[in-house]
């Protein structure tokens, strides 16, 4: 069973990647990079390819899915010209398999717990997650990197199989967590800081006591077969800019220091 899912979330992932890069690659004008990029990261990466345009004169096209999606894209097309997947994690399977020439870290994420707004169920942290009948959404972990961060902080917290009871969906991407939670289809989620942000407002947000949390860097990747890999390159270092953190921390995000900004490792 557990094959026959891994095998039709690829094939879900798949259905639009070629599409999506034919569109990118057919565009005329300016010089564009075509980067794949996790989905529950868009609101930053929006904003820093409308600057980094600006700035260049080089327009930054998405492809937006869940982390593994991502990777099951690239591996499939060969094709893009910079990987942004929301855990160190993706980019390390992907150095594994000779596909990246560099990578920097330059921004993170914690996982938090987020409830409907108001708190009707009266959640007070973590563990009440295994409280019978409540609705709790996770990432897939197959497919999207918070699935795999929820599961690590619910193991060390010693819940992992109580909470798995509850869990009536398993979302391809962080954000649809955030709005399960807002439309009170669930009553709670595990999803990233940095998503909590995004829904400020609409629903509440929970921290997790230190020994629990568990913290993404996000990495930036110049993929192998890069068609621009210059301009790649200068985009990877522009979103570990000072100019760049300001905008990652506006939109909820930690950012490593500048003058010790993270270079992943090789």
């Amino acid at each position: 069973m557990q094959t026959k899912k891994i095998i039709i979330v690829t094939v879900l992932c798949l259905a639009v990647t070629v599409g999506v890069l034919a569109f990118a690659r057919a565009a005329q004008g300016s010089t564009r990079l075509m980067v794949h990029a996790g989905a529950g990261i868009r609101p930053p990466l929006d904003d820093l390819g409308e600057l980094f345009e600006k700035k260049t004169g080089t327009r930054v096209d998405y492809n937006y899915k869940g982390s593994g999606c991502l990777l099951a894209d690239i591996c499939f097309s060969q094709k893009g010209d910079g990987y942004i997947p929301g855990e160190l994690f993706y980019v390390e399977q992907a150095k594994a398999r000779g596909m990246i020439t560099k990578s920097r870290v330059v921004a993170s994420m914690s996982t938090v717990v987020i409830v409907q707004k108001g708190n009707p169920k009266g959640i007070e942290g973590l563990k009440d997650l295994t409280r019978p009948g409540l609705r709790v959404g996770l990432g897939d972990p197959e497919a999207v990197a918070v699935g795999r961060a929820a599961n690590e902080s619910l193991v060390k917290a010693g819940i992992l199989k109580r909470v798995r009871r509850n869990v009536v969906m398993q979302a391809l991407n962080v954000v649809e967590l955030g709005i399960g939670v807002k439309l009170n289809h669930l009553d709670a989620a595990i999803v990233w800081d940095a998503t909590a942000h995004l829904f400020e407002g609409d629903v509440e947000r929970l921290d997790l006591p230190a020994e629990w949390q568990v913290h993404s860097p996000i990495p930036v990747a110049v993929l192998k077969f890069a068609e621009q890999p210059k301009e790649a390159e200068a985009f990877m270092n522009f979103l570990a800019s000072e100019e760049a953190a300001k905008v990652f921390r506006a939109h909820g995000y930690g950012v490593p220091q500048n003058e010790t900004a993270q270079t992943a490792k090789k």
